[in-house]
């Protein structure tokens, strides 16, 4: 494997990945291979695939949104020129807007790539925001379609034989890279081109709390744990910050209350939040009229769950507001929060920390601030509850997902699957609902027998959690026992400000029943031991914690 640059924090599953893709192909059965690699704007890929190119000794072509036809034709020639110097003078010749330049330009770019191989590594072709060239070239998914079948010709051209757009077999490896999270994963799709062709399809994360905090240098949990669920874990924002306000990372909570005021209200130079906001909707070409993307957004901000609702406060049929929720839900800025126990129910919920922040906070700081009778710093103490509720609650709600089943497994809690899920208390008659509950590992939750191992409640709430809490959940789990295996079920308090005298105390006196995590335990996650997980355990723990996700098309 490739040795990953030091300066590379963390994805390491993600440089193996890539570096496995590298491994030439058998020597009976050679060709193409063609790979995705995707990932919100600002979460670190361009940078992870520069240096990856770099150290395979690869050719890297960046796609620009502003470029029409003929320029990002001509900007790949002079990277191919550039990558060949030797043969500079020929390829500047080489002519563009015809009808066969793409292939042209892609057939001598896998050439001159797979020309230096090696034993153990084909260096790559690497095509950054790829999106934007379908733009100008729809036909260019095709075009990649039969480079990938031009592996049934003969390695020299064959006269009078022709697959596609190519007479003889293309070999080497291709990685297409973009930040339109929704068209990158419709690559594989069973209506498109590349469907069956792609080898996988990854998706780099932004970096969880614990990384973000490295990457910051903040060592204060709390602060960091605010500021993640401010701006979220894409390391692209640290420096973008800075370039804006000349601050430094915020370290204590009084500079992180100042770092907020004059980072997120400062609207003469554009709102940060409102900015990034429409930078993140013009990565997909698709999403036309942006202002019904931003209305529907701001609905579920204000409590919207499903599109009919959506919809309802729009004025407009639930019809129209589907497709339009279901790309958001696809560019990964709203979530389905499906319930954990298999049934219709899900509700909708804003996913991306920076669209959080701006409906629940930065909109009705604006308007408080129109006023202009308070001035920004009061305006942020006003709204504390509002971002303690709709921000931080459900940020620490996530982080939790990402730590709970090493911290449970930990405590000797063989926990497999887990999610959240409502139960009905009769004797009061409403819905409870539970922030954990996970099964037995090696179960599924369709399976009515499947023993509820844990019962959980995830709490930001600056109070500590006393017994109460852990009252709520006994009756929880009495209820919950009385559809499903639950009576010998732990119970576990995630409380991010810790917990009072009497619950630890009670802890202390029931260590078989009632298990207490702290903020510092959910930052300690990452070193602790993974032990002996099933497969798909583990799948599960690396999509949660914020790294990689892959799958084959």
């Amino acid at each position: 494997m490739l040795q990953k640059p030091a300066e590379i924090m963390g994805r390491d599953r993600e440089w193996e990945i890539l570096s496995d893709f590298l491994r030439p192909r058998p020597v009976d059965r050679p060709g193409t291979a063609i790979a995705a690699v995707t990932g919100r704007r600002r979460a670190g890929k361009t940078y992870l695939l520069q240096e990856f190119v770099q150290q395979a000794g690869g050719l890297y072509y960046e796609a620009r949104q502003e470029d029409g036809l003929l320029e990002a034709q001509g900007r790949l020639r002079a990277a191919i020129a550039e990558y060949e110097p030797g043969r500079a003078a020929e390829i500047g010749t080489m002519p563009l807007g015809q009808s066969d330049t793409w292939d042209r330009l892609l057939e001598l770019a896998m050439d001159l790539t797979f020309a230096r191989r090696t034993d153990d590594m084909v260096p790559p072709v690497v095509i950054d925001e790829f999106p934007y060239l379908l733009r100008e070239t729809p036909v260019l998914q095709s075009i990649l379609h039969q480079l990938y079948d031009s592996r049934m010709l003969r390695p020299t051209p064959t006269r009078g034989i022709k697959f596609g757009y190519f007479d003889r077999a293309i070999h080497g490896k291709l990685l297409l890279c973009g930040s339109a999270m929704s068209i990158m994963h419709e690559l594989g799709h069973g209506s498109r081109p590349l469907f069956g062709r792609l080898a996988w399809t990854m998706t780099v994360k932004p970096f969880d709390h614990v990384d973000m905090a490295r990457f910051w240098r903040i060592e204060n949990h709390e602060v960091a744990l605010l500021l993640h669920a401010v701006i979220g874990g894409a390391p692209g924002y640290l420096d973008l910050t800075e370039e804006r306000t000349g601050l430094r990372p915020p370290r204590t909570l009084a500079e992180l209350d100042a770092w907020i005021v004059q980072t997120m209200f400062t609207s003469e130079s554009g709102l940060f939040t409102e900015t990034e906001i429409w930078h993140l909707l013009r990565e997909d070409p698709r999403a036309g009229d942006k202002a019904i993307y931003q209305q529907a957004m701001e609905q579920i901000a204000d409590g919207a769950t499903t599109a009919a609702q959506v919809g309802g406060r729009l004025g407009k049929p639930k019809e129209e507001l589907e497709p339009i929720i279901d790309r958001l839900v696809a560019m990964g800025y709203v979530e389905e929060r499906q319930e954990f126990f298999p049934n219709s129910k899900y509700v909708l919920r804003l996913r991306d920390p920076v669209v959080r922040f701006h409906y629940a906070v930065v909109e009705p700081a604006m308007r408080m601030l129109g006023g202009g009778e308070l001035d920004a710093p009061e305006v942020w103490k006003r709204l504390a509850g509002a971002f303690r509720s709709q921000v931080l609650g459900p940020a620490f709600e996530e982080v939790v997902d990402v730590t709970a089943m090493r911290l449970l497994r930990n405590r000797g809690i063989k926990v497999g699957d887990y999610g959240w899920t409502v139960v009905h208390d009769p004797d009061v008659r409403k819905n409870c609902e539970v922030d954990l509950v996970g099964i037995e590992e090696f179960r599924l939750a369709r399976h009515k027998d499947a023993p509820v191992v844990v019962i959980g409640e995830v709490k930001a709430t600056q109070r500590k959690r006393g017994r109460q809490d852990l009252e709520r959940l006994r009756r929880i789990r009495d209820l919950l026992a009385r559809q499903r295996p639950a009576a010998d079920a732990r119970l576990a308090l995630f409380s991010m400000y810790g917990f009072s005298d009497a619950l630890v105390e009670e802890a202390e006196r029931a260590p078989d029943e009632v298990l207490l995590f702290d903020l510092d335990d959910v930052f300690a996650w990452g070193q602790m031991p993974r032990g002996q997980m099933s497969g798909g355990q583990m799948s599960r723990l690396s999509r949660a914690s914020g790294s990689t996700s892959s799958s084959s098309s």
